[in-house]
């Protein structure tokens, strides 16, 4: 009996085992991906998540960033020294107003002092002819640095065209460079102005970061460049990238009243007076009236026109400026960035402008940069983001620098075209007031992402086309939205929200493959309205996850498919306690089975009636019915009988 029993009992342990194993997991996994209350809704689909950092980060830089490193810090030391002895030459007139040189490591350096005609080619050829020197192809090769003083100004310019090469080998590189001056080059349509890096012995622009390489900076001052070629310019930071306009820290102005005022009480018997104190001189001593010199640390302009700027470091760097106005140009091919505009820029105009095939991204605006219009950029292949907006603040604290603690933005994007960005199309990463409009966004792995908490972006009447997951993201505590009037055609997510809230109101999306809107964990109440969706997928809009119930009305859903995953299916009919009395059906059935056929082994086939058969039926066949059912008897002679 009890070898009997073992194949039932193995049978039994068998089933109770794998529906515990099943069990455990099944349950694991409807706790982690089922949201409270609702434990039937469907999870997120893989894929479906928006990465916080990391992912595509762009094309790896080339160059030694030790070395490099190494030589930005030695180009600052160059020109603070640069400019003590410009301000000692200044006070003792030592340079008696000419232009001067300077010996700097292993180059020179002219400095171009204060005048109010500008530097020209001539002027140039006549202060330094050893290092200024026309070549046989009619190009210039400049063999030392440049230093353009505030009050200066170098205008390199030709309606015949002209080539400027500047000298950039392993062994040693130059630069222009302005520190409070005007810089300005200008071609025509026809006759452009081309600067490049140039190896004299190799007869070949410098195509190397690794040992430095020419560039131009703007420090302070006034930049105007038409028609000009710039390429295969900088290395490493912004400062030295190619061509940087960097300004400082805007001066302190006053009004004429206010001058007039200062100068009055300075001449005046009582001295100047501060907080309504009056100073006087200690002793004999002389009472100086000298307002310093800061023309030399203010904001930088500019007007770019028709500007062409590939294979540098950085297409162009912009810092500390306002009223940048940058018309018909190109930055393209470039190692970082096409165009940055960095902190501290306002009132800038990119109109009519191309930024693509560079390394990171097409058009990069930073921290602390506000009032920015980007109108019909065009930014593709990048190998990071189009365009990328950041307007978080500089601090959450007090700091070292006292910075202040404010969002930045007034910026907007529109009526361009972005397309096959390796990562987004448009990236918008903290801030408030800012406008994404009309623009057209296509082929990246998502189209629009506003990110990190930003407040009051407008999204209007942009077309965002084949992206690879959503097409429009807000995540991170992005408040005030509005998503408006833009037409989604595929990706997986047409308008999906996390941890975000906004009105998304008359969007048309179509061809989406999982939810053409989803709402998850939204911080205020949002409303979902008067949109045209179709597609296929668990559902058209997915407010399930919302947290906070928004307001869903007037949509047309009609042409959407409702599909359901094969696993989402699967996990709705198999719940855990299902699986577990299917699995015990399942025992008691083997068990069973496993039992008659143990039966029918050991006792052959029997007649299921067998103690019901008359005594006709059980006596048929047999020889003597009189020995039916007698036992044989043992004799003495231990015979039977």
């Amino acid at each position: 009996m009890r070898a009997a029993r073992l194949p039932r009992l193995a049978a039994t342990a068998i089933v109770l085992g794998v529906a515990a194993a099943l069990t455990v997991p099944l349950a694991a996994h409807a706790a982690t991906t089922t949201p409270a209350p609702t434990p039937t809704v469907e999870p997120e689909p893989a894929g479906a998540a928006v990465p916080e950092t990391g992912g595509v980060q762009g094309d790896p830089y080339p160059g030694d960033a030790a070395l490099e490193a190494q030589l930005v810090a030695s180009e600052e030391r160059r020109l603070i020294d640069v400019r003590a002895i410009s301000n000692a030459a200044g006070w003792t007139n030592v340079n008696q107003g000419r232009p001067y040189r300077l010996v700097t490591g292993n180059t020179y350096t002219l400095v171009l002092i204060r005048r109010e005609a500008p530097y020209t080619l001539d002027d140039l050829l006549e202060y330094a002819p050893s290092t200024f020197v026309r070549q046989p192809d009619g190009s210039y090769l400049l063999s030392e640095n440049i230093v353009v003083e505030q009050g200066a100004t170098l205008q390199l310019s030709s309606e015949e065209g002209l080539v400027l090469h500047m000298l950039s080998t392993p062994n040693a590189f130059v630069s222009i460079v302005t520190i409070g001056g005007a810089l300005k080059f200008g071609g025509t349509d026809d006759k452009r102005v081309e600067v490049t890096s140039w190896d004299p012995v190799a007869k070949v622009v410098d195509s190397t970061t690794a040992d430095g390489r020419a560039y131009l900076r703007v420090t302070g001052g006034h930049a105007a460049f038409s028609h000009v070629e710039f390429h295969n310019l900088g290395f490493w930071s912004g400062s030295t990238g190619g061509v940087s306009l960097t300004g400082t820290a805007a001066p302190e102005t006053l009004s004429a009243d206010e001058d007039q005022n200062r100068e009055t009480e300075t001449e005046s018997e009582a001295g100047p007076t501060v907080y309504g104190t009056d100073i006087y001189p200690a002793g004999g001593a002389e009472l100086l009236n000298l307002a310093p010199d800061l023309g030399g640390y203010s904001y930088v302009s500019a007007a770019i026109d028709d500007v062409h700027s590939r294979d540098n470091a950085f297409g162009m760097f912009i810092t500390s400026a306002e009223g940048v106005d940058i018309r018909d140009s190109t930055f393209d091919n470039n190692l970082v960035d096409g165009l940055v505009l960095h902190r501290g820029v306002s009132n800038t105009v990119v109109h009519n402008t191309s930024a693509s095939h560079n390394g990171v991204d097409g058009v990069s605006v930073t921290r602390a940069a506000t009032g920015v219009i980007l109108d019909r950029i065009t930014a593709g292949e990048n190998g990071r983001n189009g365009i990328r907006l950041e307007g978080g603040p500089l601090a959450d604290g007090p700091s070292a620098t006292g910075t202040a603690t404010g969002d930045y933005g007034n910026n907007t994007v529109s009526n361009s075209l972005v397309s096959g960005n390796g990562r987004y199309g448009i990236e918008v990463v903290g801030g408030e007031n800012l406008v994404i409009d009309g623009n057209s966004v296509s082929d990246q792995q998502m189209g629009i992402v506003v990110a990190d908490a930003v407040t009051g972006v407008t999204i209007t009447d942009n077309i965002v086309e084949h992206s690879d997951e959503h097409a429009i993201a807000l995540r991170g505590g992005v408040t005030g939205a509005t998503i408006q009037g833009n037409s989604v055609e595929g990706g997986t997510v047409g308008i999906f929200l996390r941890d975000a809230s906004g009105l998304i109101d008359r969007n048309t999306v179509a061809g989406v493959g999982n939810h053409a809107v989803t709402l998850i964990r939204g911080v205020e109440e949002s409303t979902i309205s008067n949109n045209v969706v179709s597609g296929r997928g668990p559902s058209a809009i997915d407010v399930a996850r919302a947290g906070i119930e928004p307001v869903v009305e007037n949509n047309d859903t009609e042409a959407w498919q409702g599909t359901k995953p094969l696993d989402v299916i699967l996990r709705s009919i198999f719940q855990p306690l299902t699986v577990m009395w299917i699995l015990l059906g399942l025992a008691v059935v083997i068990t069973a089975f496993t039992g008659l056929r143990s039966r029918r082994h050991r006792q052959g086939i029997r007649h299921p009636y067998e103690s019901h058969r008359s005594l006709d039926q059980l006596t048929a066949g047999v020889a003597d019915p009189a020995a039916l059912g007698r036992a044989p008897r043992a004799t003495g002679e231990g015979q039977t009988a």
